[in-house]
C-alpha cells in the first residue's frame, strides 16, 4: 500500500490542513467534556442523585481519559495518528449517543466512560500531527493554538448550549452532538494521511531508541521534572476542569444570583481568555526563551483570579466578567507545560511525554471534581447545618438546596492549590531550548 504522506513534506500549507481536522476533534471533545455543566441540575432531578453521586458518575469521563493518556502517547509514537484518531472520534461520538438515551447513573457512567476513552486521543493526537508536519521551532505556538481551538468547544458548550437545550431539550441536543461526531470520524479518516516514512529520519542515533510503549512510559515518568510540570499544568487547568466543566455555572447562579445565561456567558469569557492567551503564551515563551517566567506570572495571576471568583458578586457582573477574562489569560500559560514536558524527554518519546503530562493534569481534575462534590454533599447534609430538616434532604434536591457559603467552602481548595503550584514552579529548572543548553554549559562539573 502506497503511503501518500511520504510524498509530502513538513512546513507546507497542507500541514495546517492535517493539523486542522485533528484540532476540530479536540474542539468536539472539549464540547463533550464540558456539556454536563449546563444540565447538572436537570440530570440530578431526572436520575434522583446527590451532588456527590452524580458527579462521581460524570467524572468517569476523566477517570477513563486520564490513565489512557499514558498509553495513547506511546500508541501515537508507534503507529501514527490516522487510524487512531478516526477510531477515537467514533468512540467519543458513540458515548454521546448513549448519554442522550441514559436514564440512570449506570448508563451515564458508561456513556461518559466511552466519551472519555475516545477523547483521550484528541489533544495529544492534534499535537502529534503538529510534530510531524511543523518544525520544532513552532512547537509552543502550535500547542497554544491547539488549546485555543479547544476553547471554542468550551464556548459552544455554554450559552449556545443553554439556548439549544431550552429549545430542543437536552437529550435531543446530546444525540445531535453524537451524530455530528460520527460525521467527523469519517472526515478524520479521509483527510489525515498515514505518518510519512521520512518522519523518523530527523532523529539522531542517540534520539532513535527503540522504546516499547511500557518502557517509554516508565522512562518518561521516572523523571521528577515531568511530575512537577504535570502538577503545575493540573493546577493552571483547574479553572477549566473544575470551574468551567463542572461547578462554576451552578456556583455563580447560587453565590452571585445570576441567571443561567449570565453564568454560562461568564464561563465563555473565561474560555475567551484562554482562546486569546494560549497562542500568546506560546509566542511569549518562545520569544523570551523561557518557560518558567511566563508560568510563574500565570500561576500568580490565575490564583488571584480564582480567589476573587469565590465572591462572584463582589464587583458586580461586569467585574465578574473581568475576573474571568483575566483569569483565562493568566491560566492559559498552562500550554507551556506541554512544551516543557517534551523538552525534558527524549525526542522519540515526545508523544508519550505530552500524554503523560496530560495524564497528571486530568487525574488531578477528576479527583478535584469528585472531592468538591463530596464536600458539598457533606455540608448540605450536615445535621448541625440543617438541624430542622429531620428527615434529611432528598438526594435529588441536595444540589439545588446548597447555599453560597457551602459552595464557597467546597471551591476554596482551588486557590489554595495555586499556592502549591507556585512553590513547585520555583523549584523547576529552565527547559527552553536555548536557555536549557546554556544552563547545562554553565553548570559546575
Amino acid at each position: 500500500m502506497i503511503n501518500l504522506g511520504s510524498h509530502l513534506h513538513r512546513g507546507h500549507w497542507y500541514g495546517w490542513f492535517f493539523w486542522g481536522i485533528a484540532a476540530v476533534f479536540f474542539l468536539y471533545e472539549f464540547f463533550v467534556r464540558v456539556m454536563p455543566s449546563v444540565i447538572l441540575e436537570d440530570l440530578a432531578k431526572e436520575v434522583d442523585a446527590s451532588p456527590g453521586n452524580l458527579v462521581a458518575a460524570l467524572a468517569v469521563y476523566l477517570w477513563v481519559y486520564a490513565p489512557l493518556q499514558l498509553v495513547v502517547g506511546g500508541l501515537f509514537d508507534r503507529f501514527g495518528t490516522k487510524f487512531l484518531l478516526a477510531g477515537a472520534t467514533a468512540i467519543c461520538a458513540s458515548g454521546c449517543l448513549l448519554f442522550g438515551a441514559a436514564h440512570n447513573l449506570g448508563d451515564i457512567s458508561l456513556a461518559r466512560g466511552m466519551s472519555g476513552f475516545g477523547s483521550a486521543f484528541a489533544f495529544v493526537g492534534a499535537v502529534y500531527v503538529a510534530t510531524v508536519w511543523f518544525p520544532p521551532s513552532r512547537l509552543a505556538l502550535i500547542v497554544g493554538i491547539t488549546t485555543a481551538v479547544g476553547m471554542l468547544g468550551q464556548v459552544i458548550g455554554q450559552t449556545p448550549l443553554v439556548e439549544a437545550v431550552k429549545i430542543f431539550d437536552w437529550r435531543n441536543v446530546v444525540l445531535a452532538c453524537g451524530w455530528a461526531g460520527v460525521v467527523l470520524a469519517g472526515l478524520v479518516w479521509l483527510i489525515i494521511p498515514p505518518r510519512p516514512s521520512w518522519f523518523h529520519e530527523r532523529f539522531t542515533e542517540e534520539d532513535e531508541v527503540n522504546f516499547g510503549i511500557i518502557r517509554g512510559i516508565v522512562r518518561v515518568l521516572s523523571h521528577w521534572h515531568l511530575w512537577a510540570v504535570g502538577l503545575v499544568s493540573a493546577v493552571l487547568y483547574l479553572p477549566l476542569s473544575v470551574v468551567a466543566a463542572m461547578w462554576g455555572n451552578t456556583f455563580m447562579e447560587k453565590a452571585g444570583s445570576y441567571s443561567a445565561e449570565q453564568a454560562s456567558f461568564a464561563t465563555i469569557v473565561l474560555a475567551i481568555g484562554w482562546l486569546i492567551g494560549c497562542p500568546l503564551a506560546g509566542i511569549v515563551s518562545d520569544r523570551l526563551g523561557s518557560r518558567k517566567v511566563p508560568l510563574l506570572v500565570g500561576i500568580f495571576g490565575g490564583g488571584a483570579s480564582m480567589l476573587l471568583l469565590l465572591w462572584p458578586s463582589l464587583f458586580g457582573y461586569s467585574g465578574l466578567l473581568a475576573v474571568m477574562f483575566i483569569g483565562g489569560i493568566f491560566t492559559s500559560t498552562q500550554v507551556i507545560c506541554f512544551a516543557m514536558a517534551m523538552e525534558v524527554s527524549p525526542k522519540s518519546l515526545h508523544g508519550t511525554a505530552a500524554a503523560s503530562c496530560n495524564f497528571i493534569t486530568m487525574m488531578v481534575a477528576a479527583g478535584l471534581q469528585v472531592l468538591i462534590g463530596w464536600i458539598l454533599t457533606a455540608e448540605v447534609t450536615a445535621p448541625l447545618l440543617h438541624a430542622r430538616k429531620v428527615a434529611g434532604i432528598p438526594p435529588a434536591e441536595q444540589l439545588a438546596s446548597a447555599t453560597p457559603d457551602e459552595f464557597r467552602w467546597a471551591l476554596a481548595i482551588v486557590p489554595i492549590l495555586f499556592v502549591v503550584a507556585l512553590v513547585i514552579c520555583l523549584l523547576l529548572p529552565e527547559t527552553a531550548p536555548g536557555r536549557a543548553a546554556k544552563t547545562k554549559r554553565d553548570a559546575p562539573a
